[in-house]
């Protein structure tokens, strides 16, 4: 809960005469960014709940307008805070492929199929989710095997150098921001 952590400690900064001008253009940069910002935040009635919260469903329309896109899907992924855990600590949770290639291909029939029961498939998301969620996820375990190698001057395990691992991990999207 948000109620147990601390106030955030505030940081001060002290930028020498090199250093200043590049900050202040950065600054200036970003406040011509912000200036150019349309946002709008909306809520739809139809949408929430436990089965299916809003984000779930932005995440997959995202992979639906990929397929549109691209005609395939990408690898993606969505970055979860585990601070029940460890403050600070993350991972990553990827949609399952299979049920959003469905989707996505189904969106894309330029005929839709009426019928069949209306019944939808059992989610297969929510056991690795709850996995990712205790810290029992693939991606960080992965990723401390591979800075342990490194660190002891170990050659890399063969899995991080197969050109699969590197397309598996080369995420396309990021739904960070959902």
């Amino acid at each position: 809960p948000v109620t147990s952590l601390a106030p955030p400690q505030r940081l001060r900064f002290s930028l020498g005469p090199e250093i200043a001008p590049e900050v202040e253009k950065a600054k200036r940069h970003l406040d011509s960014l912000a200036a150019d910002l349309d946002f709008d935040c909306f809520r739809h009635a139809g949408v929430g709940g436990a089965w299916l919260p809003p984000e779930a469903v932005l995440q997959v329309a995202l992979q639906v307008a990929f397929y549109r896109a691209h005609g395939s899907l990408c690898a993606s992924c969505e970055p979860t805070s585990l601070r029940r855990l460890l403050p600070g600590a993350t991972d990553l949770l990827r949609p399952p492929a299979p049920p959003c290639l469905a989707l996505a291909t189904a969106m894309d029939t330029p005929t839709p199929q009426r019928g069949g029961g209306g019944a939808c498939p059992p989610n297969p998301a929510p056991l690795p989710t709850a996995q990712v969620l205790q810290g029992q996820g693939p991606e960080r375990h992965l990723q401390g095997l591979r800075q342990a190698a490194l660190a002891g001057g170990e050659p890399l395990p063969p899995l991080f150098t197969d050109p699969a691992y590197a397309l598996a991990n080369h995420f396309r999207l990021c739904t960070l921001q959902v």
